[in-house]
């Protein structure tokens, strides 16, 4: 191949404009990179002209680049204000932030009256027994109380536990009772008799509550079971037939209904009722009671009232055809 000199110095000057054209276009493209890069905010950034500074406050740095390339010092763009976010926004999100506080501090409120909460009171009840008895044959009058000289309360036992959470509640009472009575001139036959009489009442409920205003008012439907378990003993004194003495027990179940309501009269007085009937195990069974209230705090309540709980059961041999009834005195513990 031969050698041509306009060729080869043709050729080389192609190498070099090529090259030259190479370098500057590499030239004028990497500070636009470099620019864009450091300026990723179109909002913050000015039009670029020659000789103007351009504010440019990416993180990480703190300088103003101009386009001969020089910097100065700049705040940085964490220490100055946001122009985008605007006064009204400000409060907006002050608002929000006060808002969720609330929240906040309400939730433990609504977890708290969404707990179980319950209450237990122990009361005594001063009973007088008013109806028939009898066993087999024999069957006696009564007509006592135990404010009466000739009658003994040998043991007695009364308590309420109550549990209720939101609009649901659970009511449970439980009171025993040994009771015994003499009573004169029981008729032509006996010189006078001896009643002794054993009760248990057993009677767990489960309701709902279908008002509350709130303020301590509410009304209560309750539904449940009468457990009764009565031990019977009569003793008839000679008289003009010998003496005779009987003994039987029997237990029954009552299914029963009925509402329970309180109102408020004062932040520390408040008024409180129950009644309920039913039958199934007895022919009939009824109960009425009604009492004042006087909040101790927090956690105690004094109750009083009244209380009437009658049945009438006459099956097999067994009659208890009474009313027990008489005043109520209990503390109420709340936990």
């Amino acid at each position: 191949m031969s050698y041509n000199p306009n060729k080869v110095s043709a050729l080389g000057a192609v190498i070099i404009l090529a090259t030259t054209c190479i370098i500057s276009a590499s030239a004028q493209t990497q500070p636009a990179d470099a620019t864009s890069r450091m300026a990723p905010d179109p909002i913050r950034a000015s039009p670029a002209t020659r000789g103007e500074t351009k504010p440019i406050a990416p993180t990480g740095h703190s300088g103003l680049v101009t386009s001969s390339g020089e910097t100065s010092e700049v705040t940085p763009r964490s220490e100055v204000s946001d122009p985008v976010r605007t006064d009204d926004e400000t409060t907006v999100a002050a608002g929000e932030a006060e808002t969720t506080g609330r929240a906040t501090t309400a939730s433990p409120q609504a977890a708290a009256a969404d707990a179980w909460q319950f209450q237990f009171t122990p009361y005594l009840w001063i009973v007088s027994i008013t109806g028939r008895a009898g066993i087999g044959p024999l069957v006696t009058d009564t007509s006592t109380s135990v404010t009466n000289s000739n009658v003994e309360l040998n043991f007695g036992f009364m308590g309420t536990l109550e549990a209720h959470k939101n609009r649901f509640v659970i009511l449970t009472d439980l009171q025993y009772s040994d009771l015994s009575t003499e009573r004169g001139n029981p008729g032509p036959l006996f010189s006078s008799t001896r009643a002794s009489f054993k009760t248990f009442v057993f009677d767990p409920e489960i309701g709902y509550r279908i008002l509350d205003n709130g303020k301590g008012a509410f009304v209560d439907v309750l539904g449940g079971i009468r457990y009764w378990h009565v031990n019977g003993d009569l003793q008839f004194r000679a008289g003009v037939l010998p003496a005779v003495e009987v003994s039987r027990s029997r237990g029954w179940v009552d299914g029963v209904a009925g509402l329970r309501g309180k109102a408020a009269l004062s932040p520390r007085w408040f008024l409180s009722g129950k009644a309920d009937l039913g039958g199934g195990g007895s022919n009939f069974t009824y109960q009425l009671f009604g009492g004042v209230g006087l909040n101790l705090g927090k956690r105690f309540a004094l109750v009083g009232g009244y209380r009437d709980l009658n049945v009438n059961y006459n099956k097999d041999g067994f009659l208890f055809d009474m009313s027990l009834h008489g005043p109520v005195v209990g503390l109420g513990i709340k936990f």
